[in-house]
């Protein structure tokens, strides 16, 4: 038996700042090209425009929150990007899954649990089965 329509929620608006931190960057009106360099050029031009950045945090949080793998954001390139992404995916994922695993005990159907989260319900039998077996739940 299911409770009501399992629905999941995303993050919580963004604060003020938050959603206008484009609109303070200091590359805003910069030729975009410079954050762009082709392969062999230097990422040092876009790097100074982001040292005197008063927003250069939530620009990397966007880019790592996107998933963004081209250009310079926050001063870093994707390949300085990258070992930050991991960890952000990793406790995405946990906290994931421990709402599919509450669902689960919460009595939803693992269909509609699939269907919130946008996976098949063997997905969702391998990550409540994963969620047991390391004492996550209860």
């Amino acid at each position: 038996m299911t409770a009501g329509k399992l629905r999941h929620r995303g993050p919580a608006a963004p604060a003020p700042f938050a959603a206008r931190w484009r609109e303070l960057a200091a590359c805003r009106g910069a030729d975009l090209g410079l954050f762009f360099p082709g392969r062999g050029e230097s990422a040092e031009p876009a790097r100074r425009v982001c040292a005197a950045c008063p927003v250069r945090q939530p620009c990397l949080d966007y880019a790592l929150g996107n998933a963004i793998t081209d250009g310079i954001w926050g001063g870093l390139t994707e390949r300085e990007r990258r070992p930050l992404r991991t960890p952000r995916l990793r406790a995405a994922r946990r906290e994931r899954d421990r709402a599919i695993a509450a669902a689960d005990v919460g009595g939803h159907a693992k269909e509609l649990i699939g269907r919130s989260f946008g996976l098949s319900r063997t997905s969702v039998t391998r990550i409540v089965r994963n969620e047991t077996d390391l004492g996550r739940l209860g």
